[in-house]
């Protein structure tokens, strides 16, 4: 078996996976929504938002692979991610200033129900912190001696 070939076989096993990840997506979607019907406590009806918002992005994200593997390759130029860089960076920033609020505010909370929460969004800011770190890795990538 060729390289070119493993390449499509992994593709369309990839591309297979996600298709059927996006329908367990939309399920989380309606079982959560039948969930948030049944309740009026404001902590389980939070919980299944995030859930619910959660896997609306998921499935947004494996559309954009999809698209990436059926329609058009991904692809990004220096000019691009310059354009942006500057924002980017105060973005950053910010999303520090985050996590330090949120570590402290965990730190400090003795109510269980709120400490739960604030790991959350602690967990949330830390994401996007790495996500954020990963731009640097494709600028990087792109201008390998900046």
């Amino acid at each position: 078996m060729s390289f070119k070939q493993k390449t499509a076989d992994n593709s369309d096993d990839l591309i297979a996976v996600l298709k059927q990840w996006q329908k367990i997506e939309d399920g989380a979607v309606a079982q959560t929504t039948k969930i948030m019907a049944k309740t009026t406590n404001p902590f389980i009806r939070l919980v299944m938002e995030i859930i619910q918002q959660d896997s609306v992005m998921h499935r947004r994200v494996q559309q954009v692979m999809l698209d990436g593997l059926e329609k058009q390759a991904f692809s990004l130029t220096p000019e691009e991610l310059g354009d942006i860089w500057e924002l980017v960076e105060e973005h950053a920033a910010l999303e520090k200033e985050t996590l330090v609020l949120a570590e402290k505010a965990r730190k400090n909370c003795r109510l269980f129900i709120h400490r739960h929460l604030l790991t959350y969004l602690l967990d949330d800011e830390q994401k996007h912190d790495r996500l954020l770190g990963q731009l640097e890795d494709f600028k990087r990538g792109l201008y390998p001696y900046a």
